[in-house]
């Protein structure tokens, strides 16, 4: 199925060209793109044709953060009845898994995501749609925006910034965005801070205009459901950099048992072994190409003991050592 998403954000984009400098009518048809598209955020846009846009907007401004400036302009407004609903939750832990339940209407190849570990939370994004543009770009987008979710929600700001990206010439950018420097080089884009934090109250939350909400977003988009394959690696990519990847741990997260999660995997031609190397070599492509992480570090955040494993998986995968690839 062929990963697209709302429009939503990028309405920034062309305003974001014009203070670089930048026609941004050139720009956009330059990547092959219609700028009437980025004019309403309920447009669709597919994941290649928005990574081939910020690609172009990075080249045509050589700005090595263009995709952060196009993302920190925007908060809940740019998720339409989504953010709308956020705000009425009764907790940040609602509002985020708001965004991430409803984040399959409407975005196929990326998935936002909550996970807890030792008392730690970490709301991520990532982009599973293979052979994207500009991942590191649109990823920083969207943690920008999450950033300003939470300062917007809870009034709160992360303790800690995750970025799957190589450290730029230039970190000032971040810093005055976000405080502080975040983690370049890191295994996933994540915002990170103490789960106590996700029993915070959101202010203005609101149970009756919720419910009326709940409604609306059910029946405004008419999409097809995702089939449980595209639902398995959904879940796969945002997981399998924490030691929880199992067939036991996504099925009860589903609700299903693992035999009847297999079956029905099987039904549609595949298995969840298989899932789950698709999702370790998207990942480690993705860090190869857009991280300095040592192969070793990133052998160990694809829950391997020995690197040999991985560069043996590795090579079944693409045909070549994890070296030779990331030299490519």
């Amino acid at each position: 199925m062929e990963g697209r998403q709302r429009v939503g954000a990028l309405v920034e984009l062309p305003q974001v060209l014009r203070e670089l400098g930048k026609d941004p009518a050139g720009v956009i048809a330059g990547a092959g793109i219609n700028l009437d598209l980025l004019r309403n955020p309920e447009n669709s846009i597919s994941f290649i044709e928005l990574g081939r846009l910020i690609e172009a907007g990075v080249a045509a401004t050589g700005c090595q953060h263009f995709g952060f400036l196009v993302g920190q302009r925007s908060g809940t407004a740019s998720l339409g009845l989504v953010g709308r609903l956020m705000h009425t939750a009764p907790t940040l832990k609602d509002a985020i898994l708001d965004l991430c339940t409803n984040q399959r209407r409407y975005v196929r190849g990326a998935v936002t995501y909550l996970v807890i570990q030792d008392d730690v939370a970490f709301w991520g994004y990532a982009v599973h749609y293979p052979g994207v543009q500009a991942v590191d770009q649109i990823s920083d987008g969207a943690i920008a925006i999450g950033f300003n979710m939470m300062r917007e929600l809870v009034g709160a700001a992360p303790e800690e910034v995750r970025t799957s990206r190589r450290t730029p010439s230039n970190v000032e950018p971040y810093r005055r965005f976000f405080g502080f420097v975040p983690r370049f080089d890191a295994e996933q884009h994540a915002l990170v801070f103490p789960a106590s934090l996700l029993d915070r109250p959101v202010r203005g939350a609101n149970g009756e205009l919720r419910r009326i909400l709940e409604k609306s977003i059910a029946a405004y988009w008419a999409v097809e459901q995702p089939c449980v394959t595209d639902t398995v690696t959904r879940m796969l990519r945002a997981r399998v950099i924490f030691p929880d990847v199992s067939l036991e741990e996504v099925a009860s997260e589903l609700s299903v048992r693992p035999r009847t999660l297999n079956r029905r995997l099987q039904a549609e031609g595949k298995s969840f072994r298989e899932l789950v190397n698709q999702s370790r070599f998207e990942v480690a492509r993705q860090l190869l190409a857009g991280t300095r992480m040592d192969i070793t570090d990133i052998a160990l955040a694809l829950g391997y003991a020995e690197l040999s494993g991985f560069s043996h998986a590795f090579q079944r995968w693409s045909g070549v050592a994890p070296s030779e690839w990331r030299s490519n």
